[in-house]
Order: structure tokens, then sequence, then C-alpha cells
């Protein structure tokens, strides 16, 4: 805890509602705990289940190809009237980032942040760039990048007086379907300057201020009741005898010399031989040094097993991938590797001794079970709280069906709620059809779509806008509605589809999106 940013119960508490709150972001669809979840050791969740929705397509741009990241799913490319537009490789839908979403628990003891470091220890504001934490403030400057990175939470070009701007007129955590009761008896209803209020002694929302409670929260997250710290202090039962060999394995093959200390980590910088290091600069990106192009930080392997897939690109699906990796030696070679990374000649009882050591022993099962200070409120893109799509496309003469998006909760006073398609013939006009009922079980036939509207006499069809991307399929359009100008009752439910004129007349048809139905809250 750095002596400028000194914790009090209710900054820590601002910091949690903050950084589980996905207002923060631009499209109101992803927090900071979005890429960031306790039951995933403080990493995304996402880049295991999601395939291929959470896939980069790497260096070369092209998916399909051994550089392809596993990486974290943040926002459509948006501006800032909430009109969607194109990204490369991504379409209208989510973009990704290019690394994998390094674990927030235990964050606050490495004296700098992120894969390659680049967040250091003395914290400017982002406005004014007065020193606020000459040391130690490395959690802070993470804090700075997310809600205004056009990838990961923000529309092009944002900046933080717009994020604070935001926060100020945001009711607290008015999304998530679940809060804890301690967090939620806290706000008490409160605006978020009342919060500031009470955590910095004026309600003034600032960025430097939002930084300093999201870190001081982030520094409460830390992980220290393990098996293996139960074995540390003299329990020798706290390991079965497979994983008490993992651990002299781990010690005897100098796993230990980087992934040492408490925090199993040395905190420096490795070029290992995961991907060739003209692919991604890493730490060199920082420092120039030719010694540190490659190389990445050395994470914690405390809850490793909950942190699936591995390495800074998500390349290794598997913890046995993992020690298979070291096993060979890596894979990929520069004057720069760590002379440490050596093959090993393991045998396969060997290796399910490390994984073993590597599993249970490091994890601490408050984290798994989100238990204090694990605890969290629920995000709105984990419940109904978002558009639910049903049914299914009919393709168009190019045989693909048009892609709906559809990420943003659907709450009912909403000031910039948008829909978009993609992936149709750009010189094709694309209308989106709105109603309150579907239509019966299997749809109808429209033009030779199956169209899941038409339920009720309320069926409207509004013409839209067509942009136009690269390729046969460049064609996108989106919608921003402003729902606070007149508010949606709560359980209201409206189902929409897209639909696009696929050929000229005389010979008309249509080829349509997924069905989506909106229950607004």
């Amino acid at each position: 805890m750095p002596a400028a940013n000194p914790l009090n119960p209710a900054k820590v508490n601002l910091g949690k509602a903050l950084f589980w709150d996905e207002q923060i972001s631009s499209t109101r669809s992803v927090a900071c705990g979005t890429c960031h979840m306790p039951g995933a050791g403080g990493s995304d969740a996402r880049s295991a289940l999601d395939l291929p929705f959470t896939l980069h397509p790497g260096p070369d741009g092209v998916f399909g190809n051994p550089d392809d990241i596993t990486g974290s799913a943040g926002v459509p490319r948006n501006l800032a009237d909430g009109v969607y537009v194109f990204a490369d490789g991504f379409g209208l839908r989510p973009q990704v980032t290019s690394r994998k979403a390094p674990s927030v628990i235990n964050a606050a003891y490495f004296p700098t942040l992120f894969w390659d470091g680049r967040a250091g220890p003395q914290f400017a504001a982002p406005v004014g760039g007065q020193v606020v934490v000459p040391f130690g403030g490395a959690l802070e400057n993470q804090v700075l990048e997310p809600p205004v990175s056009p990838v990961e939470m923000a529309y092009v070009g944002r900046e933080w007086p717009t994020v604070a701007a935001r926060v100020a007129n945001s009711p607290p955590l008015v999304l998530s379907p679940a809060v804890p009761p301690g967090l939620e008896q806290w706000i008490a209803g409160r605006s978020y300057p009342a919060l500031f209020a009470e955590a910095f002694g004026s309600p003034g929302v600032t960025p430097a201020r939002i930084a300093l409670a999201i870190a001081s929260y982030e520094r409460t997250l830390f992980s220290d009741q393990t098996p293996f710290d139960a074995f540390l202090a003299g329990a020798p039962d706290a390991l079965t005898p497979l994983e008490f060999q993992g651990r002299q394995l781990f010690t005897s093959l100098n796993c230990n010399q980087c992934h040492t200390g408490n925090l199993l980590s040395d905190r420096e910088f490795h070029f290992i031989g995961v991907r060739p290091p003209a692919e991604d600069p890493g730490r060199f990106a920082v420092t120039g040094l030719p010694a540190d192009l490659g190389a990445f930080k050395t994470p914690t392997l405390r809850n490793v097993e909950l942190r699936a897939p591995y390495f800074h690109d998500g390349s290794k699906a598997t913890l046995m991938q993992v020690v298979e990796f070291y096993d060979r030696g890596g894979d990929f070679e520069a004057p720069n590797k760590d002379p440490l990374i050596v093959p090993l000649g393991l045998t396969d009882a060997e290796k399910l001794a490390l994984v073993a050591f590597l599993r249970r022993p490091l994890t601490d099962p408050r984290v798994p079970a989100e238990l204090p200070p694990f605890d969290r409120p629920r995000l709105a893109s984990e419940s109904d709280h978002v558009p639910v799509p049903f049914g299914f496309g009919s393709p168009g003469a190019l045989g693909v069906p048009p892609r709906a998006i559809a990420v943003e909760p659907t709450w009912g006073q909403n000031p910039n709620f948008t829909l978009g398609l993609d992936r149709f013939p750009a010189d094709r006009p694309a209308f989106l059809a709105l109603d309150l009922t579907a239509a019966p079980p299997g749809g109808t036939q429209l033009g030779g779509a199956t169209f899941w509207l038409g339920g009720s006499h309320d069926l409207l069809v509004h013409p839209m806008p067509v942009d136009v991307g690269p390729g046969p399929l460049g064609g996108f359009s989106s919608l921003p509605v402003n729902l606070a100008a007149q508010p949606v009752a709560p359980g209201v439910e409206v189902f929409v589809q897209w639909l696009v004129l696929d050929s000229p007349a005389p010979d008309v048809r249509l080829s349509a999106s997924r069905g989506l139905s909106l229950t607004f809250f």
C-alpha cells in the first residue's frame, strides 16, 4: 500500500463498485471484472470457454494460424454517438485483446504491471499530469488504460474526463442483477458523488480518484490460504505424496528460480520461447533493450489451475501442455532466450506429479468459491439482462446469413442502446424489424428467409443505412437508440430481427439474421 493512497473501508467499497460496474465502458457491456473473474483465478473465464469469440488473429491478421491469440473480448469498435464501425478481423462483433488477461489477484505485490511492465510505480493523474503516487502506484497506473482503449472498453477517441462524467452520472451498479449484501448496504441507494464524498472527503468524481479507488479494492485481493501455505507453515499432510513429489521436482528442475518467493514469481521478464520474439516485442517495447525482446513477466503460480489458457498469448490450453512445453525446452529460439529453458527429459509420471503440485496445492479455496474478499457483484452479461438470440439466420445469395450484433444490456433507461448487423453484401438494403411477440415456432417464410417475427399486428420494419467494409460481405449497419428519452418499463419484451434485401426485383429474396429477444429491466 503506497503512503499516498492509504486504504479505508469506504475507498475499498467504492473501488469494488467501480471495478464491477459495466457502465464504465462506453457500451455498458464490459467492467474491469469482466476480464478478471475471481473464479477464473483473477483472469478471464471467457478465454477458455467462449472460443472462437475470444480469438485474436495474431500478428499476421489471419484467423486459423499458429500465431492466433486467445485474449479477452472487449467492445465492438464504436463512436461517441453509439454507432458501431467496422474493425479489421472482427467486423462489428466485440474485438479481442492481443494478450491474455493476467490475474488481478496478488497484483498489488508486483512493482510493474501488464505483461510487459509498462504500468510503472509512479502514478500521475491522467488529467493535469500531477504526480499523485510517487512510488508503488502500478495498480493505479494499470487502471488508466482499459477505460480509454477502443478495443477493451471505449469508443474511438474517448478520454478520461468523459469516463469520469459517465461515472458521476450513473446509478452505482444499476446493471448488476445481484450485489453482495455488504456492498449493497454500503451503497444504500446513494449516487457515485455521495460515495466519493465518503471515500475522499468531497464529492468530486475525478479520473485520478477513480484509479485510486479501484487500486485500493485490488489491494484487498490477495490469496494466501493454499494447501502449500499450510505445508510451509508446518503441516506435512497438507500435500499428498504425488503433490509432494511434484514439489520436489519443481525445485530440482529449477522451476523455482523464476517462480520463487511467496508470489511464486521473481517479478522479472524473460523470453522463454513461447512464440518468435518478432511477433510481440514484450518488455522491449518499454525498455528498448535487446535482452528484453519478446520477454514477458513471470506470472504468479498461485491459483494457476483456474487460469487456463496459459502464457501471454493463451496458446497452451492445459497445465499438462505447459509442462510439456518446458520439457521440450520451449518452442522457439532467440539469442536472449533464458538459459534455464532447456529440454528436461521428463517421464510421464514426473509430468503428472508436476501438474498435481501446480493444481490443488497452489489454489486458495476462497478463490474458486468466490468467498470474501473475492465475492463480487454479478454482471449483466452473466444474466438475462442482455439480448437473447433465438431461431437461426437465413443465408443470402453468397451462402452466409447476416450476423446480428447485440451485446449491450437491455436497461430500459439506457441512453445509448445499440444493435448492429454485419456480414452481408454492402450494396444491398438492410431493415430492422421489431415486434412485441414472436412468430409461432418454426417461423414463417418471407422471401426465402425464415422470419421469426410477425406474431402480432404491432410489427414495425425500419430501413437502415448501410456502410461498406472490405470484401463481398462487407456490409454493416447499426442503430443507437436513446431509451432514456422514453424509458421502457421493466419486464417489457421486444423481439427484433434484421432483414437484408439480398437480390433485386423481380427476383426478390431476403436473407435474415437470427431473432433477438430483448427483455428490459
